[in-house]
């Protein structure tokens, strides 16, 4: 059985592969597991749930949301609502389990071409009998299969100097000149350094520079990678799935994957399982098992960002002011969750039902609770 990508949802896949007695290669194009990083680091303790605390730098208790006419909205309380990880960490801390279940990594290996069973790479050729696609938004696996992403967002991230005044608030901005379409970050990784980002259709790397110089900072480090935003056409095909970034289980809302990749891939191993045990026919059991438990959300998700992409400035600065009142920072604090970001959404509507012209933005906020 063969896994391309070593990424977080790959190892994963593997690792309870491995686990389950059956023989796993996992291929990584890139020499070093963790690098280059492409993500914000924020997780949830669903992440935590699946995984085990790994990789953990501290906790992340608030959000401040800033408007595009500079004014503010701050949720989030003293409880633990998410937490920031080093990625690389947390990938390697998932290779090196995979590797003690069994799984046999390959790295500096790019698959190249995929047919029929037989997976030709840059230092060989191999067969088999499964192949997983967890190889991200360029997926080689998911062009075997003949599927597409809907669209891609483009993403620019930072390392910078950067103290803040509570390290355990990310801060979120808002409006058509910080990132159309999206939104811009900052996450502290610690007590002197945090990741800024801009995620957005078009000129990522240029919203990302703007926002620097706005907020007076400048990069040590810079990343770029790429947020799928819709489900690829297929998931499975043959012998064939794909799993993560590589299908587009992506939240629409916030660009997190992790989770869902990894709540999508427990599915991959269930079929999986299934079929080699001879419970099941073929893997077509890994589509409707994803898609019918985290690919609720994921849709719910995805309707709503297509509204908020229509919101203008004007929407922005009236629904914050709109959500800045005791009542309704409550309920957020209260049912807000980063992965399941519609079951608060509800709740605010019926709180404050004028709100449903602007429904987009307050998923967007709710995230962040």
């Amino acid at each position: 059985m063969a896994v391309v990508g070593a990424g977080p949802v790959g190892n994963y896949i593997a690792r309870q592969l491995s686990a389950a007695g059956y023989g796993v290669v996992v291929f990584e194009e890139h020499g070093d597991i963790g690098n280059p990083s492409h993500c914000g680091g924020l997780l949830s303790y669903h992440v935590e749930e699946i995984v085990g605390k790994i990789g953990f730098l501290h906790y992340a208790k608030r959000a401040k949301i800033h408007a595009p006419d500079g004014s503010t909205l701050e949720i989030g309380n003293d409880e633990n609502r998410a937490y920031v990880v080093s990625r690389v960490e947390f990938d390697r801390e998932l290779a090196r389990m995979a590797i003690n279940k069994g799984a046999d990594i390959h790295l500096k290996e790019r698959v190249r071409i995929i047919d029929n069973g037989k997976i030709v790479t840059n230092a060989g050729e191999y067969r088999a009998g499964i192949i997983v696609g967890a190889d991200g938004i360029n997926s080689v696996v998911r062009k075997a299969i003949g599927a597409r992403l809907p669209d891609i967002l483009g993403a620019a991230q930072a390392m910078v100097k950067y103290r803040s005044d509570v390290v355990e608030r990310v801060e979120i901005f808002l409006g058509k000149n910080v990132a159309p379409g999206f939104f811009g970050w900052i996450i502290p990784y610690d007590e002197n350094f945090a990741k800024v980002g801009v995620a957005s259709y078009e000129k990522s790397y240029w919203y990302l520079k703007s926002l620097l110089r706005k907020l007076n900072l400048k990069p040590l480090a810079l990343q770029f990678g790429g947020i799928p935003i819709g489900f690829a056409s297929r998931s499975q095909w043959k012998n064939m799935i794909i799993v993560g970034d590589a299908a587009g289980q992506v939240k629409a809302t916030s660009g997190g994957g992790i989770y869902t990749g990894l709540r999508s891939a427990r599915c991959a191993v269930e079929s999986i399982d299934s079929y080699l045990a001879g419970m099941n026919a073929d893997l077509s059991g890994y589509e409707s098992c994803w898609k019918g438990t985290i690919g609720k959300e994921l849709k719910k998700a995805l309707y709503l960002h297509r509204i908020y992409r229509k919101m203008r400035d004007e929407d922005f600065v009236k629904i914050v002011r709109v959500l800045n009142d005791p009542d309704t920072i409550k309920i957020i604090n209260e049912y807000g969750d980063i992965d399941y970001p519609s079951r608060v959404v509800w709740k605010v509507i019926r709180k404050k039902p004028s709100i449903l012209k602007n429904l987009g933005i307050i998923l967007k906020l709710s995230t962040l609770a």
